[in-house]
């Protein structure tokens, strides 16, 4: 539903975060631009430190991220109201160069929690034209699980946490030394395990990995890995080969994904086969997970 707003407003705030300054790869060179802080100082943007552990890290250059969005009417401070996520997704998508938080994964609880959020590798470097000088280990943080109606009367008075932020435990340690095996203890193999049980492995979707292209191309790539496809490829091995154990379904998966990407490589744009290194990892791996789905 659209935002109950008319007329004169009196106080509307974006929250977010600063980040970036650095990126230490031999091929990105360090920013050359300079930063002017509120008192009037101004100081190189290389020599600004958002951050004092080594990851994540995102760009050479500074950049502002917004995660929420609120509004009071009158301008009074306990007037304020949070607005909807998909409001405020609508709203972020209309102005242009806005770095916003957009869904990593929708669903349950459950799903949400079932995201790997060890392994995953923050994918703004990317984004923000760095795809070809990927960083090793360049985990992100973390994610933050929130109701998608946060900050609705209804949600809000139930007396329940309607956001919740899971740190990966190897950022965990450098924040806070030997806490990374109580978080393992605690979430990582109990209550994450007990929601793959339930939900799966989940994934993270494509428009928050890949510009606007890209993601339309790797729809594509997914529409490839099809139920016929899946036959075709099934009656090459023989079903002989997988009773006897001398294909796994794990081959199987793969030479699925193999098949669909060679068919979709023939048909898509040059700009997409030529596009940055960590947005062809994306599609491959999109690719296999969807063909390991398949197999299952």
């Amino acid at each position: 539903d659209a935002l109950p707003i008319c007329g004169r407003m009196g106080r509307v705030v974006m929250n977010g975060e600063l980040f970036g300054g650095r990126y230490t790869h031999p091929l990105v060179p360090k920013s050359t631009k300079w930063c002017t802080m509120p008192n009037g100082k101004k100081f190189p943007i290389a020599g600004v430190q958002i951050q004092r552990e080594p990851f994540p890290q995102y760009s050479p250059e500074l950049h502002f991220f917004t995660f929420d969005l609120k509004y009071s009417v009158s301008g009074a401070e306990e007037d304020f109201i949070i607005v909807g996520y998909d409001d405020f997704v609508d709203m972020c998508s209309k102005v242009p160069g806005l770095l916003y938080a957009k869904p990593i994964v929708r669903g349950t609880l459950d799903d949400c929690i079932a995201f790997d959020v060890e392994n995953f590798i923050t994918p703004l470097p990317a984004l923000l034209g760095l795809g070809n000088y990927p960083l090793e280990g360049n985990l992100a943080e973390g994610v933050v699980i929130r109701h998608v109606n946060r900050g609705r009367k209804d949600i809000e008075s139930k007396g329940v946490s309607s956001i919740i932020k899971l740190r990966c435990s190897s950022f965990m340690e450098l924040k806070h030394p030997g806490k990374q095996q109580e978080l393992k203890e605690t979430f990582i193999d109990t209550v994450r395990k007990a929601a793959v049980a339930k939900a799966g492995e989940r994934q993270a979707l494509s428009d928050v990995m890949l510009p606007e292209v890209e993601s339309a191309a790797c729809a594509l790539l997914i529409n490839n890995v099809s139920d016929g496809r899946l036959s075709n490829v099934m009656s090459r091995i023989g079903r002989d080969s997988l009773l006897k154990g001398e294909v796994t379904k794990t081959d199987a998966a793969l030479l699925l994904a193999k098949d669909a990407l060679k068919d979709f490589l023939k048909e898509t744009d040059p700009l997409i086969i030529n596009t940055s290194i960590s947005f062809r990892k994306v599609l491959i791996t999109k690719c296999y997970h969807e063909s390991d789905r398949k197999s299952t």
